[in-house]
């Protein structure tokens, strides 16, 4: 008995492979056909395969029935006519090796398989029978597969479809739905690429048009295949993208083919039904068809290059490693996933929370929960299960957490505890235009578990499009909460007695600062100038990414006043102030609730730029935090500024340190310092009032360097990534950019942290910072600091090591999708 049987075409491939001296193109002869592959992919990892076809008496039908035979794949059910020649297709290749066909098939000899052809008794007996929907393009073969495919179904046997569109083969397109949207009623695994997706669903969106295909026909599971950006899949219960794998492109034929072979082997060795697949085991299945896939599309001919398990498992065990090697040591991360905005920043009875934007089912942003994570000091965190689910109202944007001390809403009898603030962000079912509005949730278990309030939404503004990220805390001056949140292009402040009643006292920001893209995340909040005895309130507005931005998402300040009701600049409307002048810190706000005797304003930002955030090279997983860090307010000749440095609790992952004092650098005589750890915290005081500039360069072991650069003419201080390693995900990665930086008596000094995956840069004492991700081709192994010309002295130089931390995930099941825990 065999496992799988595939009926519908075979035929020969024509892959091109160069030109001849005059300039000819040169085809070379590969068996194929997506019925055969996916057999051939079977018969190669192991399964028992068989196929139901039919081929010309001809050269190119034994060349088939051959190689066939040779990949050990039963062709007992292959049959020979003299009816027609053997279908052939020549195959055209673009640069990226993706494809397109000719078609000689007019007709094929795969057309005139019969009923009679067709073994019934042994497609009854079989697990699986795949089908496409390219043997129905004509009779007799039509007939024959539709036969084959319902004794199948009677039979109980799995049935797996792949529409595998050419519209080349049919009379029309209507045509050729028609007999798709035959194949998906009996279908109960369905494998559809993007392209065919939107031909069948209407819409470009594959997670609706996923779920109208699985409602509609009942498909148990249904798998988008995305390229090399890898699939989607969806069953009853659980949906998500699993991502590709990175390989070097040369030939797509057969992939798509290759992958549901790995899916369809992955299946049969589980035993288990469709329907009592879990989450973990359908992306365990999807992965390795990923990788098998990817495979492929690395070598020609697709028939003959499906691949062997040990190759699939050293793909995927290389892409962890590379996975790996990004991994922060020290900068908090998703568990995997994609995250980004840090939300609900609060201290309570001893611990901080971190919870975050968060899509629990792809590396790429999509529907927003909120992950949480906890910790006793700001650096070790440990992971929780997700707090927020989206629900009925929409996904769970980003928002705020406070400690409602004296119960003021009301929800906690008596007592206190946490009132999470947050967007919900769907659909107007009237205007079909994106609507956001603000709702609560409280938990009166230290954040253990989480309870939606039932009068949500508690505040809507039906005209505002962009209304979001509510931020709130509690002014005593007033004795009332004080919400703001933006709304596109500037920010709006509400007051309230309990957190659920809300009235607006004011806006700011129209025509004030940068308005390069939409203003989110803001957040507000009062601080000492330096030790002069005033304070000023600061406003921090983040603005999201401009096409005609270079710089992309990025944080603006502003310093002021509150009275209460609304926000007052100090300085000119058209003056900004950034908050970081590298690329890679956006949507940062500060920790509610810090206990009094501490006196910190702290923030942590999410280290990434919209601009390439669902580009970078890093897997499974794709997000982290910037370092938490301290602000504070100094008075400066241009005004009042903010400055930052990392949290002191940062200083005890230093594990070993090693110093230079006094030492001078010239161009002929840089200083050099190897390093055998890739975890680093460099201290630096540079006297350049001999000099011209200063580099100092970080190196790996193999090509890549990231420069860190001050120009003392032009009193600039800047990062070049240009050839920080993996560079070539998004054009807008690769750049040099900095900012304005005065020496201070002749002298600069930095405080530089290096992780895996990033460097942040603090100059004068955080006058100014600068983050940005990086992308390694190997750890860091020396540090070179050199001079443009002169001289300039490193008056100290220090280099710590530094620890790495462990994010452990506590063992706590996780909450089903769409519980209110």
């Amino acid at each position: 008995m065999l496992d799988v049987m595939t009926i519908g075409e075979v035929l020969i491939d024509f892959t091109p492979s160069g030109r001849t001296a005059e300039g000819n193109g040169q085809f070379t002869c590969n068996p194929g056909g997506a019925p055969a592959n996916v057999a051939a992919a079977l018969s190669r990892l192991g399964a028992r395969a068989g196929i139901v076809s039919k081929v010309g008496e001809d050269h190119f039908g034994s060349l088939l029935h051959h190689t066939l035979l040779n990949s050990g794949v039963d062709v007992s059910a292959l049959s020979f006519t003299d009816e027609a020649n053997t279908t052939l297709a020549f195959v055209h290749l673009g640069d990226d090796g993706d494809r397109s066909f000719s078609f000689y098939r007019k007709p094929g000899a795969d057309t005139f398989l019969r009923p009679k052809d067709v073994p019934f008794d042994r497609i009854e007996k079989c697990r699986v029978l795949h089908f496409g929907s390219l043997s129905m393009t004509h009779e007799p073969a039509r007939t024959a597969t539709r036969e084959a495919v319902v004794k199948a179904e009677e039979a109980g046997v799995l049935l797996s479809f792949d529409p595998n569109i050419r519209f080349a083969l049919w009379e029309s397109k209507e045509e050729a739905k028609q007999h798709i949207l035959w194949g998906l009623k009996h279908a109960d695994i369905l494998k559809i690429s993007e392209e065919e997706l939107s031909f069948i669903a209407g819409t470009t969106d594959v997670e609706k048009g996923s779920l109208e295909l699985q409602q509609q026909f009942g498909i148990a599971l249904i798998v988008v295949t995305l390229a090399e950006k890898g699939c989607y899949y969806r069953l009853a219960d659980a949906d998500g993208y699993i991502s590709g794998f990175r390989v070097k492109s040369i030939d797509t034929t057969g992939a798509g083919d290759a992958f549901l072979g790995c899916l369809l082997y992955k299946i049969l060795e589980s035993g288990i039904p469709l329907q009592l697949l879990e989450e973990q085991q359908i992306i365990g299945m999807l992965t390795f068809a990923n990788a098998g896939g990817s495979i492929v599309t690395t070598r020609k001919g697709a028939l003959q290059s499906m691949p062997t398990t040990d190759e699939i498992h050293k793909v995927i065990e290389s892409n962890k490693r590379d996975e790996d090697k990004f991994k922060p040591g020290f900068h908090f991360s998703p568990p995997s996933h994609w995250m980004n905005d840090p939300n609900g920043l609060v201290y309570y009875e001893g611990e901080y929370h971190l919870f975050y934007q968060y899509h629990p089912f792809s590396n790429k942003w999509g529907p927003m929960h909120w992950g949480h994570a906890v910790s006793p000091d700001l650096i070790h965190w440990e992971h929780r299960p997700i707090a927020l689910f989206p629900d009925e109202y929409g996904a769970i944007f980003s928002g705020c957490c406070v400690v409602d001390w004296n119960n003021s809403s009301g929800l906690f009898e008596g007592s206190h505890g946490l009132v999470a603030i947050f967007t919900h962000a769907d659909t107007c079912p009237k205007t079909k235009q994106p609507r956001q509005r603000q709702s609560l949730a409280y938990s009166s278990d230290k954040g253990r578990t989480w309870h939606k309030y039932e009068g949500n939404p508690v505040l809507a503004e039906e005209d505002l499009i962009d209304f979001r990220d509510p931020k709130v805390f509690w002014h005593p001056q007033s004795e009332r909460w004080v919400m703001v949140l933006v709304a596109g292009d500037h920010a709006r402040f509400y007051g309230s007695k309990n957190l659920i009643e809300w009235t607006l006292t004011g806006v700011f920001g129209k025509g004030e600062g940068s308005h390069d893209g939409v203003w989110e995340c803001p957040d507000l909040f009062e601080l000492p100038v330096g030790d002069s005895g005033r304070s000023k309130w600061v406003l921090i507005i983040s603005i999201g990414d401009n096409p005609s931005v270079p710089e992309g998402s990025r944080t603006q300040y502003f310093i002021g006043e509150f009275d209460g009701n609304t926000f007052i600049n100090d300085n000119p409307a058209d003056q900004t102030l950034w908050l970081d002048y590298g690329r890679d810190n956006y949507a940062g706000v500060t920790w509610s609730d810090m206990p009094e005797q501490d006196g910190r304003r702290v923030i942590i930002g999410w280290m990434s730029n919209w601009k390439y955030a669902n580009e970078t090279p890093t897997g499974a997983w794709r997000g982290s935090m910037t370092l938490p860090r301290v602000l504070s307010l100094t008075s400066r000749d241009e005004g009042v500024v903010l400055t930052q440095i990392p949290v002191r609790e940062v200083e005890q992952l230093r594990k070993a340190s090693m110093s230079r004092e006094n030492v001078t650098v010239m161009p002929e005589a840089p200083f050099t310092l190897q390093i055998n750890d890739d975890l680093l915290e460099i201290e630096v005081d540079i006297d350049i009032r001999s000099g011209n500039g200063v580099h100092i360069l970080l190196k790996s072991s193999g090509e890549s360097e990231t420069r860190i650069g001050y120009d003392a003419e032009r009193e600039w201080l800047f990062i070049d990534r240009s050839n920080s390693g993996l560079t070539d995900f998004h054009p807008s990665f690769a750049c040099e950019h900095g900012t304005e930086l005065a020496p201070d008596n002749g002298k600069i000094k930095l405080h530089i942290w290096i992780d895996r995956n990033s460097v942040e840069v603090y100059a004068n004492e955080g006058l100014v910072v600068l983050t940005d991700q990086i992308f390694p081709d190997a750890p860091i192994e020396s540090v070179w600091v050199s001079a443009n010309s002169g001289q300039v002295v490193l008056n100290s130089f220090r280099v710590h090591s530094l620890t790495s931390v462990p994010f452990p995930n506590i063992a706590v099941e996780q909450p089903s999708r769409g519980n209110d825990a």
